[in-house]
């Protein structure tokens, strides 16, 4: 009776045994590889968090937005969709249990849109031959914005209205103010009509 007993001790110390080191296999939870674009310029469109488990097989993780840091600690108003507006938020990476692996403790980032920059490509002399018509300044931007051109005498910094036509050198001023989106941009050109 003692050895049935010991023997069914035993036993149970064995399957108590297994059943521990099964826990064993388990695996702490993956780190987040990269969340890039911390820091990303206006393009029109959600540009999302890139955020992946270290660990191959690991559970994805699951990535929320917030348009504030009280509604982050609130766990409100969250979006799984990325922002695309200009402005700062906050960005919650949860780690989830799954496939062996241990849930991990939260990540939070914060996520600036910033405003993005207006490039104005234009010879910075422009030379055009006399023919009596107005001579406009030839210029490209790389963003959908309207630009404002002043046109001046460049001897005497007064400003014309519009394009000059006669003989001489003109100072030209192309700009742009800003706005939500885009920052404000300049670029200045020599404008020769001979």
């Amino acid at each position: 009776m003692n050895r049935v007993l010991t023997t069914f001790i035993v036993t149970a110390a064995v399957l108590a045994l297994t059943a521990c080191s099964s826990n064993r296999t388990l695996e702490d939870a993956p780190i987040i590889t990269s969340a890039t674009h911390q820091h990303t310029l206006y393009n029109g469109r959600g540009q999302p968090i890139e955020a992946a488990a270290s660990k191959e097989g690991a559970p994805p993780v699951v990535i929320t937005y917030f348009r504030s840091e009280e509604d982050l600690h609130a766990d409100r108003n969250g979006s799984s969709e990325p922002p695309a507006e200009v402005g700062n938020y906050y960005v919650r990476i949860r780690r989830p249990a799954g496939n062996g692996y241990r849930a991990g403790n939260d990540v939070t980032v914060e996520y600036h849109i910033q405003k993005a920059l207006v490039t104005i490509s234009a010879e910075v002399r422009q030379e055009f031959a006399y023919n009596g018509s107005p001579r406009e300044v030839v210029f490209s931007v790389d963003q959908n914005v309207e630009l404002g051109i002043a046109y001046y005498r460049a001897v005497r910094g007064e400003p014309l209205n519009g394009a000059p036509t006669e003989r001489g050198v003109y100072r030209a001023v192309i700009s742009y103010s800003g706005d939500a989106h885009y920052m404000g941009a300049s670029k200045e050109v020599e404008l020769v009509i001979r």
